[in-house]
């Protein structure tokens, strides 16, 4: 078993909002061994503890404002003003810096989820917030609020795609990727046509990528979502 100590490192960071510096724990990537990774990309550990989602959220133990490095650098003056009035003016002081489990996590995301919304953050930056926090919900078992945040990163995910911000929020997202997630988040909500289209969208780059795996998974996934409609088809006959 690894050493969560010593997996652990301390980062400092500077509030995007009121600038104060506080110390926020990561994981050294050296210390993970992946054990499988699920069709929408959330990644299980040999140590789950030491899953990196725990820590990804920023949380100032100052002014309360939460943060992912993908939030845009600077907040505009109108920003701040609505930070102060609508999170810091209410904020009870705590610190997230120290060890993290599925629970302080799943706050973190709450926190940095409203902190987003208020300051219009891009729409990939909220939709990776929202299917994070699905993931946390899964890791809890916790079907009901995993559907429910993968139903609000999917509707953040299209709008990512029609405003073509999904660089901002993942740098390792292309389009053909994006497509792809977008097919695949509908096909777990059973929006099978809606899955299929999107995972057509995502095949039509099948000579124009380097991306063969995602072309391979858009192609099982596509076939998997089309055998899943028909079966829901028959047995709303059959019911």
């Amino acid at each position: 078993m690894i050493d969560n100590v010593s997996a652990l490192y301390d980062k400092t960071s500077s509030c995007r909002h009121c600038q104060a510096t506080f110390s926020t724990k990561r994981i050294r990537s050296g210390t993970l061994t992946m054990v499988h990774r699920d069709s929408d990309f959330y990644t299980t550990f040999k140590e789950q503890s030491l899953n990196p989602i725990l820590y990804t959220v920023n949380v100032c133990p100052e002014c309360g404002f939460a943060f992912t490095d993908q939030f845009r650098d600077k907040l505009a003056p109108w920003q701040k003003q609505i930070v102060d009035e609508q999170i810091s003016s209410k904020w009870k002081p705590k610190d997230f810096g120290k060890v993290r489990h599925v629970p302080e996590a799943i706050v973190s995301y709450k926190l940095a989820i409203y902190a987003a919304e208020i300051t219009d953050q891009p729409h990939s930056v909220k939709a990776g917030l929202y299917l994070r926090l699905a993931w946390l919900y899964r890791l809890e078992k916790n079907v009901a609020e995993e559907m429910r945040f993968i139903d609000m990163a999917v509707e953040e995910y299209e709008q990512s795609y029609i405003h073509s911000d999904y660089t901002r929020g993942d740098k390792e997202m292309t389009e053909v990727r994006l497509l792809y997630l977008i097919g695949e988040l509908y096909r777990r909500l059973e929006k099978f046509d809606l899955a299929i289209k999107y995972f057509g969208k995502a095949l039509a780059f099948r000579n124009h990528t380097i991306e063969s795996g995602i072309i391979r998974m858009a192609q099982d996934q596509w076939q998997l979502a089309r055998e899943e409609y028909k079966e829901k088809k028959n047995e709303q006959k059959i019911g």
